[in-house]
């Protein structure tokens, strides 16, 4: 049995359902840096499922996937408990940036934090502690945010024990059209990867939405997303229902190629496209039309995203692109 999440302000109570916030730090104008929690029991036991997103404040159809979950689970019946923080990272989500503004820290790079250092360190320290600990599972959502497109692809660690396998069969739950083995991440500090070495617990991390999308495809990848946690509380027997046709799913090894100069760049290949070795991918120019920089595939994959905005930096991520392990 796990320790009840203890909330720090309560702002609702209604029958199942308990909103409110966890406090780590006051701020100079005597306001807190706090986390956004819904709390909402089965009337069955069960297990733990903890959801959240904005883990970087730009990344948003996870948090409105979460919150109309939320809204859907008061009136089901289900079993276990459902933990929705639909905006880890308050203060990024707040000022629609990436990173945390107070310290400029990208919280999904510096986990398992620290209670002694800056804010965001403290953040994801208290985040474990207080709640990471408590549960059994967890859906981390993620997106392109402002400046990628990325397909809906679902990431896990891919370890050859139980919790592997569980995360393994989350990701395939959640019924999207990639699954994506996380075990060549090029940083360290993720979120997922202090869930499992702290606590053995399986975490899966969708890859939903972005800017470029939210014009025609906000709602739509918002589904996705709910769509994916139903899914998976069914599979862990929290909800009752059928199951979903199991989507056409590639696995992935997925690789970020980096831009070696800045420009303005051109996509020659889009999203789903299956690229052979030495294929064009994209092109930069300069100011006058210059060619400065060509990118050509590094070996046979498919494209599952890419920098969306015209302009690219040195060192930017230009493609996102996966080697088919199936």
């Amino acid at each position: 049995m796990h320790e009840k999440i203890a909330l720090d302000t309560i702002m609702m109570t209604r029958k199942a359902r308990t909103d409110g916030y966890i406090n780590f730090g006051l701020k100079p104008d005597g306001s807190q840096f706090r986390i956004p929690v819904i709390i909402i029991e089965g009337k069955k036991g069960g297990p733990v499922l903890l959801v959240d997103a904005c883990t970087h404040g730009d990344e948003y159809e996870g948090a409105e996937a979460i919150i109309a979950m939320a809204a859907y689970l008061e009136s089901t019946e289900f079993s276990g408990t459902f933990i929705g923080v639909p905006a880890l990272n308050l203060e990024a989500f707040s000022t629609i940036s990436r990173a945390s503004t107070t310290d400029g820290q990208n919280l999904n790079r510096i986990f398992p934090g620290n209670p002694d250092t800056y804010i965001t360190m403290r953040l994801a320290d208290i985040y474990l502690k207080r709640i990471v600990k408590h549960v059994d599972a967890v859906i981390t959502f993620h997106g392109g945010g402002d400046v990628l497109h990325l397909e809906p692809i679902v990431g896990y660690l891919p370890t050859d024990d139980a919790i592997g396998e569980s995360a393994r069969q989350m990701a395939q739950a959640f019924n999207a059209g990639y699954t994506w083995r996380m075990q060549n991440l090029p940083f360290e500090g993720v979120s997922a990867q202090s869930y499992r070495k702290l606590f053995g617990i399986p975490c899966i991390l969708p890859e939903v939405g972005s800017h470029c999308d939210r014009l025609h495809a906000r709602q739509p990848n918002i589904g996705i997303c709910r769509d994916g946690i139903r899914n998976v509380m069914m599979h862990l027997n929290m909800l009752p229902g059928t199951m979903p046709e199991p989507a056409k799913q590639l696995d992935v090894e997925l690789h970020y190629i980096h831009a070696s100069n800045g420009g303005i760049q051109t996509l020659l290949k889009k999203e789903n496209d299956l690229v052979q070795k030495g294929e064009l991918l994209g092109r930069i120019t300069d100011v006058f039309g210059n060619t400065v920089e060509e990118l050509k595939a590094p070996y046979p994959g498919v494209v599952i995203g890419f920098w969306s905005v015209p302009v690219i930096r040195p060192g930017d991520w230009w493609y996102l692109f996966a080697k088919v392990l199936d």
